[in-house]
């Protein structure tokens, strides 16, 4: 397999191949007559600077433009480089994207609580399944806000009183699996005559804010 010679030979020496065929091509035209006529009607000196104006600009054109296709190829190289790590990105946040939906069932209540009067009425819909008085839990400091455009989160302070320990597992295990509920901090005390239960617990919900807007 016969080599290219073309492509054995060295950049610069390309380029200065380049340079001087584009010379010789340049010495076939009227305009190089004029040049040369204007050269002999130089002095000497100026004659002297003229060449060497015109050497040093024959050895500086191929740096010249290799300069500017190292720049080309860093911006490129930098452009490149900047769309690999948006595609990255963007493959990241989509393959999040699909893991949430995975997991949204399973972490988000798909019945949103938006209001303190909601808070309590949907634990006394979980105090009367589960036969326990009403009266027994009362629901303070509700706080709701919005942490992103589908995730609701509601958080309250739950005070109860003359409950049963049995009862109160009852609650947790009612709250976390039926409503999604996490328990952040329970204060217990018991009354040693009775036996009853008497303190507070603060639980926090996250829901799937969507379902309200595809309601509305």
């Amino acid at each position: 397999m016969v080599e290219d010679v073309n492509n054995s030979i060295p950049l610069f020496k390309k380029i200065d191949r380049s340079v001087f065929e584009r010379i010789d091509k340049f010495k076939l035209t009227p305009g190089y007559n004029n040049l040369q006529d204007f050269y002999n009607g130089l002095e000497e000196e100026q004659q002297k600077l003229f060449k060497a104006v015109v050497i040093l600009l024959i050895f500086l054109l191929p740096t010249m433009i290799l300069g500017l296709v190292w720049w080309q190829n860093t911006s490129l190289k930098e452009d490149l480089a900047t769309r690999q790590a948006l595609i990255t990105k963007a493959n990241e946040i989509i393959g999040q994207n699909q893991g949430l939906r995975e997991i949204f069932p399973s972490v988000l209540s798909q019945n949103p609580i938006d209001g303190q009067d909601m808070m309590s009425s949907r634990m006394s819909n979980m105090l009367s399944a589960a036969g326990i008085e009403l009266s027994k839990i009362q629901v303070k400091n509700y706080n709701g806000e919005m942490i992103s455009s589908v995730v609701m989160k509601s958080e309250a302070d739950f005070a109860f009183s003359n409950i049963t320990t049995d009862e109160l597992m009852n609650v947790f295990v009612n709250m976390i699996q039926r409503e999604k509920f996490r328990i952040q901090s329970v204060d217990i005390k018991r009354n040693n005559d009775t036996g009853l239960l008497q303190g507070q617990f603060h639980a926090i919900h996250f829901s799937n804010a969507q379902n309200t807007e595809e309601e509305e």
